[in-house]
């Protein structure tokens, strides 16, 4: 455990502490980080539940004695939603199906996918017109959902994208209502959120049917994610991989896989926008490095600045803003001892903005990330994608498809937020834009300062 004893501690108790930070969630994190609390412990009769705040705790919980721990109850309660996938199962249903999967994600792959990632991107961008008013928001949700179906469904779901958009949002509106320590409480109203949940989940249920179907009737046409999870099915025996399990995996990798890039991406250009010479800085070296064409693989290790401009997007605003664990026994957490079915909450939002690890950590600095910067901070001061054995198993996806798309698309245009709208943090099961962002499509030329 970590070796530091004196970590900065506040207990408080009360369902009313706790509505606070359902309340209003950022703003309850940010005022822990600010004031340099470590662990803050809020107790309501028999429960108690721990934000931690530390690097070094936070390496502790997730990495170093991870097997103490399971998923919090928020995403345990979301079951309805996403079934007993990646993001919701534990112990050796997890492992497997982990180790199935994660073949998908091996660096010769990846090579592959880079390319469906720019042609998509290209495509998607080439139908956006001089002056055009853009939902930044929605678009990039559409784009990801694109490539995700494409590169690891081996599925063209651009006809369903909107329909999936929706189903998307409600499915999130619901997971926020299934995590309310209110609902949790009353029986009736978790049944009934449950019910609401479990309808959402069916609209977007028949399209992956579809494409499991597709894959059950023609194997011989498919080398992807699916088809390796579904090659389980032959090799352990048959029903060993349920038509229901995998349903649960392809949606929670549909959803994951599209809704957290798309995010970060949002991020990424509402932040360019406002920041004139950042954004020229990453013009100068898109058209140095490409001088024209299209991004490859290989350009990755030459596109610096881009990579630190998507980085410093994930510092600000982390998709996975934050992420819980469940104690499984009593645990010693520095000095404070938490008993078994307590609740811990890390977030990366607060630690990634926290003034004690992060110089000016407010302002949009992509340059912060520059060769060796990061070797001045804590390991854990930045896990946008999780740690240990529950890292996100698509983070080199995310990373590779987050900077080729910020690439393909800035070669042609500058997008500026269109005036008078007022854009707000929406923390559901990641971090949206509310509303959505309105953006004006400018040529890459013209938009230059």
């Amino acid at each position: 455990m970590a070796q530091q004893d004196n970590y900065k501690t506040e207990s408080v108790s009360g369902l009313q502490e706790l509505l606070k930070f359902r309340g209003n969630p950022l703003a309850y994190l940010r005022n822990i980080s600010i004031r340099g609390v470590d662990i803050r412990q809020i107790t309501i009769g028999k429960r108690r539940v721990f934000f931690v705040n530390h690097p070094t705790l936070i390496r502790d919980v997730l990495v170093t004695h991870d097997w103490n721990f399971i998923k919090g109850r928020g995403l345990r309660a979301s079951k309805p939603v996403f079934g007993s996938g990646l993001l919701t199962s534990e112990g050796e249903l997890h492992r497997r199906q982990r180790r199935l999967a994660q073949p998908a994600f091996h660096s010769e792959r990846l090579a592959g996918y880079a390319r469906t990632m720019v042609n998509l991107g290209a495509a998607a961008s080439s139908r956006w017109s001089e002056g055009e008013r853009i939902a930044i928001d929605q678009e990039m949700m559409r784009l990801t959902l694109q490539i995700v179906g494409r590169t690891l469904f081996t599925a063209d779901v651009l006809a369903e994208a909107r329909e999936i958009g929706n189903a998307v949002t409600n499915a999130l509106h619901e997971f926020r209502l299934l995590n309310s320590p209110l609902v949790q409480t009353i029986q009736v109203v978790r049944r009934w959120a449950a019910r609401r949940a479990s309808k959402s989940r069916h609209r977007f249920e028949h399209l992956l049917r579809r494409i499991i179907s597709e894959h059950r009737a023609y194997p011989e046409r498919y080398a992807d994610m699916l088809s390796m999870l579904m090659a389980s099915d032959g090799e352990m025996g048959t029903g060993y991989m349920s038509d229901e399990l995998l349903l649960d995996e392809a949606l929670t990798i549909f959803l994951a896989g599209h809704e957290t890039t798309a995010n970060a991406l949002t991020w990424a250009w509402y932040l360019l926008a406002q920041h004139p010479a950042a954004e020229q800085t990453l013009h100068e070296e898109i058209e140095h490095v490409l001088n024209g064409r299209l991004p490859s693989p290989e350009d990755m290790v030459r596109l610096h600045y881009t990579g630190q401009v998507f980085r410093e997007a994930l510092r600000l605003y982390p998709p996975a803003w934050i992420i819980g664990r469940e104690a499984v026994t009593g645990y010693r957490l520095g000095s404070v001892d938490v008993p078994a079915g307590s609740t811990l909450m890390m977030s990366p939002y607060a630690i990634h903005r926290d003034p004690r690890f992060w110089h000016d950590p407010e302002t949009f600095a992509p340059e912060r990330w520059k060769e060796g910067a990061a070797d001045q901070r804590p390991k854990f001061a930045f896990f946008p994608f999780g740690a240990g054995s529950r890292v996100c198993i698509g983070e080199h996806f995310a990373t590779m498809e987050g900077v080729l798309l910020i690439a393909v698309i800035a070669q042609h245009w500058r997008l500026r937020l269109t005036p008078q709208q007022e854009v707000g943090l929406s923390p559901q099961i990641t971090l949206r834009p509310r509303p959505s962002i309105s953006m004006v499509a400018l040529g890459a030329e013209r938009g230059n300062p």
